[in-house]
């Protein structure tokens, strides 16, 4: 025991040898002024306890004169008399040396300290001896008077009646020495809340309670439909189906276990003794119930004749509510280290959403502005070669080009990984179709890869549906971005293995190489933005972009090393129903010679671009540098076709298509955006835009885009 408990033992021990010290004192007078009342050599005062045999030696007294040894003789000498000795006037005898004489006059300890005479003094209390004198001479005394014995029977009486006070401090002490014990239960260590270190300790301390008994903890979750045997300890032989018998008495007291809440001693402790026969002279179950989903209860028995006295229930009831208290605090403790690693995850998991949408905003922006440039660029070196047909410097431009759109294509790459943020109509698709298009029909840049690496990227075709919700253009690139990643990781001549699972409930694809796998040190990494291993360059962009795609579909996806060496993307959906394809169907407008096209862009180069390309292609175009100056144009004049930009001050590209569509349903709107394909299609259609294109672009690309929208 520690702290309070051991507090309170060490004081009621203090306390009690206080008490017995001063009792002990008085006894020890009492029987000098009997020896001094008799005139005796020696004299000792007995007492026997209420309900006990035990006659007990108090204290003794002799003279300076005399040496008394072999003590313990008194006891079996003087354990005979009882209450018909006090019957008369108490007589002095003579008793004799010879063991082999009357056994009623033969003393083995008067013999073994030459004392010859002895008187006894018996008092009585309903039937039973309660206090005893015995004085021994050792030459024959004077005559013992009437009054003499009168004065002995009173002092009989004072020490039966201070032994009687000092049995029930004996009786107060013990328990408040064990109840300190009981109290040693609050301070136990529940750092680690298990129902079985707490079930262990529970156990001991109840045997060290009432020494002997036979314990037995229970408990019961909420999903349990009997109580399991949790701790035994019993100090006799167990038999092997004492478990059992444990469990059958209690589920038949189960129905009447008292409800949660009530406290005392009757409803905490239950007497179960019939229902439990030759487990001991008495059982009891006791109820340790935390809370309405966890039920607790110690079952604890004992082989003693007398049963438990009402000391060990009161005892074994304050056990119980003891234990409740610490059990309700182990249970709240562990549902707060839950809930502790819960939050740590969710803010880990927070702190990165904030860290890639601040990054997600950062690159948008970027990337918007890298485009508008881009698209300059791109588009005066095309109208620039449309007046060169040969030489250096039209070989210089085409350098110039291709490298403006090499940037353009790493700007995309960067605008893709920021699709995560788009709100996209999720659909049910067949992820079944998309991989076998992916791997046999649709070019991809990885399959150059793998063709001059001869790497095979082999697909089972193991399932014709494998139905998800999610979008068709996002998953295609999730697999092409895992299977360029397992490409790229494989050594020549080897085998990227995909492969395609489907359940009631879950859609698994699984991409694997045969590379050199991935370390544990940097497999959380692979995920991260701009993190990569390739050893020739690489934007660390591919697999961040089909983690966002996958998280933007609700799936999970993880990543670890193959048993074969290699390592193993798992990806899984939710799995969906089939449902029937709706087609989408666009209006066209007839072509006409020569259109009158709006074009809006508050980027100055590329207002003057798109206005020159409209023109070289015969053409009438009118340059706006807002939404509000659009809105006056088209208010002054008709017009065939708008072109305008997304991200523009004032009024974006949208809300200008948004009035424009409401006053005249039937014009065709395009758009132009450097902002990539960040756009909620369903918005984008709502508001009259029939196609988007992205900026940089070519002359190609805008005289496409007027034959879409103005051919019918």
């Amino acid at each position: 025991m520690t702290g309070l408990s051991a507090l309170i033992s060490k004081y009621h021990h203090i306390e009690r040898s206080h008490q017995l010290g001063g009792i002990i004192g008085q006894l020890d007078r009492a029987a000098h002024l009997a020896s001094e009342e008799l005139g005796a050599d020696f004299t000792a005062l007995f007492y026997r306890r209420r309900d006990d045999d035990v006659l007990i030696p108090v204290a003794c007294n002799h003279r300076p004169n005399v040496c008394i040894t072999s003590l313990d003789l008194l006891d079996s000498q003087l354990g005979r008399f009882g209450p018909d000795d006090n019957s008369g006037a108490p007589e002095v005898i003579r008793l004799t040396d010879d063991p082999q004489g009357d056994p009623a006059l033969y003393d083995p300890f008067a013999a073994a300290n030459n004392l010859t005479y002895r008187q006894v003094i018996v008092l009585s209390d309903g039937g039973s001896s309660t206090a005893m004198i015995a004085a021994y001479w050792r030459s024959k005394p004077a005559e013992i008077s009437p009054e003499t014995t009168g004065h002995l029977r009173l002092l009989l009486e004072l020490m039966s009646g201070t032994m009687s006070i000092a049995d029930r401090l004996h009786v107060a002490n013990d328990f408040s020495v064990r109840m300190a014990q009981v109290l040693s239960v609050l301070e136990m260590n529940i750092s680690d809340p298990s129902s079985t270190g707490i079930a262990s300790n529970i156990t001991s301390l109840t045997r060290t309670l009432i020494p002997g008994c036979g314990v037995c903890f229970l408990s019961k979750g909420i999903g349990d439909e009997r109580f399991n045997v949790v701790e035994l300890a019993d100090p006799s032989a167990s038999s092997p189906d004492l478990a059992e018998r444990i469990g059958e008495a209690i589920r038949a007291l189960d129905d009447s276990l008292p409800d949660e809440g009530r406290l005392d001693a009757e409803a905490v402790v239950a007497d179960i003794s019939d229902l439990c026969p030759g487990l001991g002279t008495a059982s009891v179950s006791v109820d340790m119930t935390p809370d309405e989903d966890h039920r607790c209860l110690l079952v604890v028995w004992t082989h003693r004749p007398t049963g438990f006295t009402p000391i060990d229930l009161e005892l074994l009831s304050a056990l119980a509510l003891a234990t409740r208290s610490v059990m309700q605090y182990a249970l709240q403790l562990k549902y707060l280290h839950k809930s502790k690693r819960i939050l740590e995850k969710s803010s880990a998991r927070m702190a990165d959403t904030e860290a890639l949408a601040a990054l997600t905003d950062m690159t948008t922006g970027i990337a918007h502005d890298f485009n508008n440039i881009m698209g300059g660029i791109v588009g005066r070196v095309q109208l620039m070669k449309m007046n060169l047909h040969e030489g250096p410097i039209l070989s210089g431009l085409n350098t110039v080009e291709t490298l403006a759109m090499e940037g353009a294509e790493t700007v995309r790459r960067i605008q893709e990984f920021t699709r995560r943020t788009r709100n996209k109509k999720l659909e049910p698709v067949n992820l079944a179709d998309i991989v076998r298009n992916c791997v046999d029909s649709r070019p991809s840049s990885w399959k150059k890869v793998a063709e001059a690496a001869n790497i095979t990227v082999k697909y089972s075709h193991a399932l014709d549906e494998a139905y998800v919700e999610g979008n068709d253009d996002d998953l295609v690139t999730l697999l092409n971005k895992l299977i360029e990643n397992a490409v790229e990781h494989s050594p020549e001549g080897s085998c990227v293995a995909i492969n395609l699972e489907s359940d009631s409930q879950r859609v698994v694809l699984t991409v694997a190489d045969r590379g050199d796998g991935i370390p544990d040190d940097i497999r959380k990494k692979v995920f991260y933005p701009f993190f990569t291993t390739k050893a020739k360059r690489g934007a660390g962009l591919g697999l961040a972009i089909a983690h966002g795609v996958v998280i933007s579909h609700g799936g999970k996806i993880e990543v670890g090393n193959g048993a074969e060496g290699g390592a193993v993307f798992k990806v899984s959906f939710m799995a969906v129903d089939r449902v029937d394809e709706e087609s989408d169907i666009t209006g066209r407008i007839g072509q006409a010679d020569r259109l009158r096209i709006l074009v809006v862009d508050d980027d100055e180069q590329i207002r003057e671009v798109l206005s020159d390309m409209l023109t070289i292609d015969g053409h009438s175009a009118t340059a706006c540098a807002d939404g509000y100056q659009a809105l006056e144009a088209v208010d002054e004049q008709s017009f065939d076709l708008i072109i305008t930009d997304l991200g523009m001050p004032g009024m974006s590209g949208l809300d200008l298509a948004a009035v424009v569509h409401e006053k005249f349903p039937q014009l065709p709107i395009a758009m132009i955006t450097g902002w990539g394909t960040q756009l909620d299609e369903e918005d984008v259609s709502l508001k009259g835009i029939k196609t988007v294109l992205p900026k940089p672009f070519h002359l190609k690309d805008v005289k496409a885009l007027v034959r879409e929208l103005t051919t019918s």
